[in-house]
């Protein structure tokens, strides 16, 4: 009995290895693991007005569904990537993020974090349909309150499944539904400004944000598969 658990222990070792050394060499995989081209991909892709848009994905950690399996690792954590990835909203087709490896089976993250989208729009309306619509630059300076970092531990919606023969997995983000959520967040008003192109200016700054608007747009669209 205790050489097979040292058995299991081990294959669920070299595979998490296998994970975790994202990046650094693509060497022949353990045992029970298969070979996974994982993707940003964004879908449905638009990033609207904006013609320079992204946010950064700081860490997804993950661990088996199943709690055996899980016990397995302790407290350690597969992680399916080594630094932060930057994916661009203006992006229409997937983008490579990380080669990994992982056996068949389900798995739940149990931590991922996010900084907050970074919206620029270099050619303003005229008469811009809402206030927000005014607003060239929304970012995590655009006003106070904004989090640098949007941590999510054990997100109940964020499991997947890798079947057998599998070789892709995409982080699939709504763009449009992320933009939209992450707009909702900030509080626009408008301000006398003589000149400006727009006038009276539309801004956010000095509104409050929204954070629980933002996490729940952030877990509404994006998914792992």
């Amino acid at each position: 009995m205790r050489s097979r658990v040292v058995f299991l222990l081990s294959s669920m070792v070299l595979a998490s290895a296998a994970v975790i050394a994202t990046g650094c060499s693509q060497d022949t995989l353990s045992g029970g693991s298969q070979d996974l081209n994982m993707t940003y991909t964004p879908s449905p892709a638009g990033a609207g007005r904006f013609d320079i848009a992204s946010f950064k994905v700081n860490t997804i950690q993950i661990v088996p569904t199943d709690p055996q399996e899980a016990a397995l690792f302790g407290a350690n954590r597969m992680l399916l990537r080594f630094d932060n990835f930057t994916a661009d909203l203006t992006a229409t087709q997937p983008v490579f993020y990380s080669h990994i490896a992982l056996a068949a089976g389900s798995y739940r993250v149990t931590t991922i974090a996010f900084t907050p989208p970074a919206l620029v729009d270099s050619n303003l309306p005229t008469n811009p349909a809402t206030c927000i619509d005014g607003v060239p630059v929304i970012d995590a300076q655009s006003t106070t309150g904004v989090p640098q970092v949007f941590t999510f531990d054990n997100p109940s919606t964020l499991i997947f499944t890798v079947q057998p023969g599998q070789t892709s997995l995409a982080l699939t983000v709504d763009v449009p539904g992320l933009i939209a959520g992450y707009e909702a967040a900030f509080t626009c008003a408008f301000f006398p400004c003589p000149g400006c192109p727009v006038d009276p200016k539309p801004t956010v700054a000095g509104s409050p944000f929204n954070t629980q608007v933002f996490r729940d747009a952030l877990m509404a669209n994006i998914t792992i598969k």
